[in-house]
């Protein structure tokens, strides 16, 4: 496994590592607007296994905050540590470079539906907990749920 900063020949790998989470995790409106310009705007980085992209991160910072936009593991390869791999090479070098919080937002607790129950899990795992949760209507279904922003404060160097 070698994770890395993505280069733009990584876009289309991230792509189709997103698009084969749709659409139980990504909806058409990020798989079709919100991560292809986040692509170009963010940091990303990727974890490629025999030179495929089997997962990525996007981040953003500002000031000593820092942003997870999107993260996501090809299907067969979840449940194997690659998501965690990411994460923690992403929070490395954001701690190097004084950033004391990291935030994410993602479907809370309120909404049942099994996949983000492993989402949940997953940023717990990494440390994250509840901050707030709020009230929210799909765009693309204008279907009503609840987003929870998880927070991290990462201790200083």
């Amino acid at each position: 496994m070698n994770i890395r900063e993505a280069i733009e020949d990584d876009r289309q790998g991230v792509m189709r590592v997103a698009k084969s989470l749709s659409p139980r995790w990504f909806d058409n409106i990020a798989i079709g607007t919100s991560i292809p310009r986040d692509l170009s705007v963010h940091r990303t980085h990727v974890a490629k296994e025999g030179g495929r992209t089997v997962g990525f991160i996007v981040h953003t910072t500002v000031d000593d905050k820092a942003d997870i936009k999107w993260i996501g593991v090809e299907p067969g390869f979840q449940r194997k540590g690659i998501g965690s791999e990411l994460y923690a090479v992403v929070e490395d070098e954001l701690r190097g470079v004084g950033v004391g919080e990291v935030r994410v937002e993602t479907v809370a607790e309120l909404t049942e539906y099994e996949p983000y129950e492993r989402t949940r899990a997953f940023y717990e795992k990494m440390g994250f907990h509840v901050e707030k949760v709020k009230r929210t209507r799909s765009e693309e279904t204008s279907e009503e749920f609840y987003m929870a922003t998880y927070l991290k404060v990462l201790p200083r160097m």
